[in-house]
């Protein structure tokens, strides 16, 4: 062991901070009646994104690759095509590269599913629960294109590929190599 502080980081208000947070997310779905899901961490196929990588760890018993999951996304689709209804996971994701002074390999993600639900009431579902987690806030509720106009000064819509890696170079303060998509993930981040 490298570092002879064996204590870890977290105070005790910090684990029970934590823990409260994570009862009132499950209590906010409980009372909608969307069903908690576990689903497996390892899987024999990483994840197809090109932009999140996985971790993989080593096989066992005839299987040669095994990969920890970096979202439960797969797993709960292959539940609500089975007929689970509306869930929700919250629990451990892993992702390789991810590690900083903001990031960690290890982390909780929370994911769900409403089936029936357009993007506007997942927008307000979203609202809803920041309103239970974080108390009264200013809401402003904008389309991808009015945030895009409103911060970036610039129209997604009408905007050339150029004006768009201008600004994204503006924003990134490099080249990343992008194509028009990468850039535009670039400025809306």
């Amino acid at each position: 062991m490298n570092n002879p502080d064996w204590r870890p980081s977290a105070s005790r208000e910090m684990l029970l901070a934590r823990a409260q947070l994570n009862q009132q997310i499950r209590d906010f779905f409980a009372s909608l009646g969307v069903l908690e899901v576990e689903t497996p961490l390892l899987n024999s196929a990483p994840v197809a994104d090109p932009n999140i990588d996985p971790i993989e760890v080593q096989g066992t018993a005839g299987i040669d690759r095994l990969f920890l999951h970096t979202s439960p996304e797969y797993s709960m689709k292959r539940l609500l095509c089975a007929g689970s209804g509306d869930i929700y996971s919250l629990g451990k994701v892993f992702r390789a590269g991810e590690a900083g002074g903001r990031h960690n390999p290890e982390f909780t993600m929370l994911e769900w599913y409403r089936l029936g639900f357009d993007h506007f009431e997942l927008m307000q579902e979203v609202a809803d629960l920041l309103l239970e987690l974080l108390g009264d806030f200013p809401q402003h509720s904008l389309s991808y294109q009015q945030a895009m106009i409103e911060y970036a000064q610039l129209d997604p819509f009408i905007a050339t590929d150029e004006d768009i890696q201008n600004k994204g170079l503006e924003l990134a303060g490099c080249d990343l190599g992008l194509g028009r998509d990468g850039w535009l993930d670039i400025i809306m981040s």
